[in-house]
């Protein structure tokens, strides 16, 4: 056999190799999520990865489920951060577009559509936060690294309001402000499809009104945005699902429940298989979440925009 026909039956023996070691991590990430601890780490991990995608969520769970913000070891470098010698990479899942030269060669080949080179994907590396020391001359300063935290108790969040009940309105929702008696602060009707909320008051500011708002739109999105292939839910089931759903999109814009959501989910998890439910369901969770996610981030992120453009 020649050089060349070793080198690559070499090639192609540590690419197997390569690929079943990327299956196997992967696998390990999902297999990750069936233990008894591991939709905690998943939850704990999506509120500061809501962007990216379910299994790259899951991959860095199963890696460094303390993990709050990743970056590759350039990009670090643009936000004046080095990663520190000895530390080790969580790998994730990137998308690889296909070349430039791959690509004039298809448009010299006529441009078929169904010939068109694809975007594959492979396992890159990348750090969190906790691995990285600020680089001492980086001009100007590191950049800013924690989110701005949003208290329970105030109405930095009450420009979400509208947008909110416009995302009502959109899956056949009615949303009303109204005095409701007891300690509830909130529910949704399923036969008249109709949501109520506390009106703000001394005892119930704006952002918890939202925290509301959202928790009983989750209860209307299971229902309105459900799939062939969704899972049925039992009554506790459905209450962990949207509390779980509540805590990420809340999340997502610095408004942290941890101290009210996850002693919820836990005493729900009481009169249900709970574990097992956000296993099962991880995927409900993370389309319904991105559904809300949509509207309060694209909402705060505006609101951010107006704000800076007010003469002070």
């Amino acid at each position: 056999m020649s050089t060349t026909g070793r080198r690559r039956s070499t090639d192609a023996a540590d690419r197997d190799a390569r690929r079943a070691a990327e299956r196997e991590l992967t696998a390990r990430a999902v297999e990750a999520l069936q233990q008894s601890e591991g939709w905690q780490r998943w939850l704990q991990v999506r509120r500061h990865f809501h962007s990216y995608s379910l299994a790259n969520q899951f991959l860095i769970a199963l890696q460094r489920p303390e993990a709050t913000r990743v970056a590759g070891f350039k990009a670090w470098l643009k936000l004046g951060y080095c990663v520190r010698r000895g530390e080790t990479a969580i790998r994730i899942w990137a998308p690889v577009p296909p070349s430039k030269p791959r690509l004039q060669a298809w448009r010299d080949a006529g441009a078929d559509p169904r010939q068109r080179p694809r975007t594959f994907f492979r396992l890159t590396a990348v750090f969190d936060r906790g691995q990285v020391d600020p680089l001492p001359d980086f001009p100007g300063e590191p950049a800013a690294l924690d989110p701005p935290i949003v208290p329970v108790d105030g109405d930095d969040l009450a420009h979400l309001f509208q947008p909110l009940c416009e995302l009502g309105t959109e899956i056949g929702s009615r949303v009303d402000v109204e005095t409701i008696p007891g300690t509830t602060d909130g529910y949704y009707e399923p036969a008249s499809r109709r949501i109520a909320v506390r009106a703000v008051s001394s005892d119930f500011s704006a952002n918890a009104q939202i925290g509301t708002l959202v928790h009983e739109l989750s209860h209307a999105l299971v229902r309105a945005d459900r799939r062939d292939d969704d899972p049925q839910l039992t009554y506790a089931e459905e209450e962990i699902v949207v509390e779980t759903v509540t805590f990420c999109v809340c999340s997502s814009i610095g408004f942290d429940l941890t101290g009210s959501s996850i002693p919820y989910i836990a005493s729900w998890a009481e009169s249900a298989d709970g574990t097992a439910a956000i296993e099962r369901y991880a995927g409900l969770i993370d389309r319904l979440a991105r559904r809300l996610e949509d509207v309060v981030v694209t909402a705060a992120e505006a609101n951010a925009t107006d704000d800076r453009q007010v003469p002070r």
